[in-house]
């Protein structure tokens, strides 16, 4: 069970740094001010899930 969870963390993290890189082409793309933080804003999320996945990931690993 354990090497399914860690492969679907792994999976979500994947899935969190697209969403970031998307979000941070969305940003540059934006015409106005206020949809570039909006989408800036959500690529932080992104990687701040993406970051809390990873170190939940590495507990599990060391986990065994």
């Amino acid at each position: 069970m354990n090497a399914n969870l860690q492969k679907a963390i792994q999976m979500a993290i994947d899935e969190e740094f697209k969403s970031n890189a998307n979000y941070k082409q969305l940003a540059k793309d934006a015409e106005d001010q206020e949809t570039r933080l909006l989408f800036e804003q959500l690529a932080g999320e992104e990687a701040m899930h993406a970051k809390k996945l990873s170190e939940r990931l590495k507990n599990l690993k060391m986990m065994g």
